[in-house]
């Protein structure tokens, strides 16, 4: 009998935890599995987005990105973003979470200011250094001029204008990252501080021989994170250098809605998504070779 009531019950909270569940599941069915699918579908067809006729092309799409002089220059401007966010968000985020890691009101008017810009929309943050970055009237040039420092043109070559975008991501996305870094700071257990003090060893050597090696995990999220945000950003490069640099989500959306090829538009979407899944699996096992017990 007792039995008979467990089963029962079990049933009605399996029942229960289906029904909770179900809204979220459809709308990432909806709006990420069904889209995943029909990217890699429309990918081998001639699709323009309009016609409701199209035909199979296998590889077509694929090969062409070989020879797409602008896809080409897409993803070259996407890896000098991604290395440089994923390389400076990481290296600042630990030293500021080292420095703010503190209890004193200094401490959390240092971490509440550090985050502020994380929560600024990416549309604000873009013409905000839109704005500072103008040779002609921006704060920066006004700033030099009362120095008697010429003007600094931030976008006089694309070099230029893909660092300062770059410069602008990771100035908007630290506080995030160093408030991941200062949660892992807090699973080191002080005893292994205490034991190195009585050790001798100086703040240098506490850093690189107990915080940096625990803060492993901290750093497969950031370094897993920063790159595919790297990868696949498209807003501050839209807003800030429009028609002037293109990543390879700016190059995929002009393809599809500027230029009515939704189908190449596809593969080079795919082909993003597939870089993403396989860094970011060579990431957590390079990290996990590395990662330290205690």
């Amino acid at each position: 009998m007792i039995t008979l009531k467990k089963n029962r019950y079990k049933k009605k909270q399996n029942i229960s935890d289906l029904v909770f569940m179900t809204p979220g599941l459809l709308i990432y069915l909806i709006f990420m599995i069904i889209p995943i699918i029909l990217t890699f579908y429309y990918s081998f067809t001639n699709w323009n987005g309009i016609n409701a006729t199209y035909k199979f092309v296998g590889f077509k799409n694929f090969s062409y990105l070989l020879s797409d002089r602008s896809f080409i220059e897409a993803v070259k401007t996407t890896l000098i973003i991604t290395v440089f966010t994923a390389f400076f968000l990481n290296v600042l985020a630990i030293i500021m979470a080292v420095i703010l890691d503190g209890v004193g009101r200094v401490f959390k008017i240092g971490k509440v200011g550090i985050f502020i810009p994380a929560i600024l929309s990416s549309v604000v943050v873009s013409f905000l250094w839109s704005y500072m970055t103008q040779t002609n009237g921006g704060i920066i040039s006004y700033i030099l001029s009362m120095f008697n420092i010429p003007a600094f043109d931030f976008y006089k070559t694309t070099s230029r204008t893909t660092y300062l975008v770059a410069g602008v991501i990771t100035w908007a996305a630290l506080g995030f990252y160093t408030t991941v870094y200062d949660a892992t700071l807090k699973t080191i257990p002080d005893e292994l501080y205490e034991a190195s003090r009585v050790d001798g060893a100086n703040a240098l050597q506490k850093f690189f021989r107990i915080t940096l090696p625990l803060l492993t995990p901290g750093i497969t999220i950031n370094s897993i994170m920063a790159v595919t945000w790297g990868l696949k950003q498209y807003d501050f490069v839209k807003i800030m250098t429009p028609g002037s640099i293109q990543t390879i989500a700016v190059n995929a959306v002009e393809r599809a809605f500027d230029y009515n090829r939704f189908a190449y538009a596809s593969a080079i979407v795919l082909v993003l998504f597939l870089a993403m899944v396989l860094i970011s699996f060579l990431q957590i096992y390079v990290t996990k070779k590395v990662e330290v017990e205690y």
